[in-house]
């Protein structure tokens, strides 16, 4: 069940289902399944899980603001048009705030670009002023990123994904969040986790509890 404080209308999160297309949303839903993984050896509570799930799912909501002929482009991007993808964190941020107000939530949203060494956006947060939760769905985002053919990258072998992911442990990640994800790597955890084609999945109705098959 989502609990009373969130709030967040049914219908809303159906147009939120629909809007993205299918790839990014077999990505939205690794992303918080591998999150709420994650919180949970942390120490968060079912209910934080729970809201971590969903705000990693809602992570990049942002990006329906920005041009699909930029998202799909193949080659480099130009200075302006990777300013324009930079701003999508904050667009998802500043067009979520109107339905939910958790902040476990939009921290997912608004901070999940962000560099423990300061380097990312778009605030530059460095170190602890990043919430954890959105050091938690950076370290996911990146991973699921990687394992994804995207028209600019081929899907990369779990040997250099895991290379890129330890070398980034102190700069780019929190380096106990590494820790805790390899754990899950080794407990099988991650390469388990369903990758769906096309369809919302099941396990997002249920976690919600909401029944997006017969509104879709």
């Amino acid at each position: 069940m989502i609990s009373p404080e969130i709030s967040i209308p049914n219908n809303f999160l159906v147009k939120m289902i629909i809007v993205q297309a299918a790839e990014k949303r077999v990505h939205a839903q690794n992303v918080a399944s591998v999150s709420a993984a994650l919180a949970g050896l942390v120490g968060y509570t079912n209910d934080e899980c729970h809201r971590v799930y969903l705000g990693a799912f809602l992570h990049d909501i942002g990006k329906q603001f920005v041009p699909d002929s930029i998202l799909e482009k193949p080659n480099a991007l130009t200075r302006v048009e990777f300013e324009n993808v930079q701003s999508h964190p904050l667009a998802g941020y500043i067009y979520l705030r109107r339905y939910i107000s958790d902040r476990i939530i939009l921290n997912s949203v608004l901070y999940h670009h962000e560099r423990l060494n300061g380097t990312g956006y778009p605030c530059g947060l460095k170190h602890d002023k990043i919430p954890l939760e959105a050091r938690i769905c950076t370290i996911a985002d990146v991973w699921d990123a990687l394992f994804s053919n995207r028209c600019y990258h081929s899907a990369w072998d779990m040997s250099r994904a895991l290379e890129f992911i330890l070398d980034g442990a102190g700069s780019h990640f929190d380096p106990k969040l590494v820790l805790l994800f390899l754990r899950l790597i080794e407990e099988d955890h991650i390469m388990n986790i369903p990758k769906v084609d096309g369809h919302v999945p099941d396990t997002i109705g249920r976690y919600l509890n909401l029944e997006f098959s017969s509104m879709l």
